[in-house]
């Protein structure tokens, strides 16, 4: 009876601690800002794009365009690149690649939305982040509007990715 409490024992002990090992989405023990890096990680294809107010649909100027993203444990930052999308010598609110940093401490692993900024000083907002849609807007601005081209480049974007 003695040997049978403490196999039962045993086995409840095991079944506690391998439950205790097991991971959830939101690890605590990766920051928040690893596990935002990891989730926005990925290549996303445009879905919708949005110009201006009154809002334009653009849509069909980026039916081809592709965002990848990448993201360095650790760092706050990653990288970006684009295929796809307008082409030509004109202004485009995405330039071809570059990096990006989180704008502010990441501090929730699932926030509603957060900033980042590209390394040519634009602030983009992530407005939404799942594991397979990704909103971004930000205000495009080439600092002249000496041309029509500037002017219809010029204004607030938004974007709406999926995988």
């Amino acid at each position: 009876m003695k040997s049978l409490n403490y196999l039962l024992s045993a086995a409840v002990l095991v079944f506690l601690l391998a439950n205790a090992s097991c991971k959830s989405d939101d690890d605590p023990g990766v920051p928040a800002a690893d596990q935002v890096g990891a989730k926005f990680t990925s290549t996303w294809n445009a879905s919708s794009v949005t110009f201006g107010s009154p809002s334009q649909d653009r849509s069909a100027d980026y039916s081809d365009f592709q965002l990848t993203i990448g993201y360095t444990a650790g760092t706050n930052a990653g990288t970006y690149s684009i295929t796809g999308g307008p082409q030509g010598s004109g202004i485009v609110p995405f330039a071809g690649n570059g990096t990006w940093s989180f704008q502010n401490e990441i501090t929730d692993a699932n926030p509603s939305s957060f900033n980042i900024v590209r390394n040519d000083g634009l602030v983009i907002t992530v407005s939404s982040l799942t594991d397979t849609s990704l909103q971004l807007s930000f205000v495009f601005d080439d600092g002249t509007h000496s041309s029509s081209r500037t002017e219809a480049v010029d204004g607030t974007w938004t974007f709406d990715f999926s995988k």
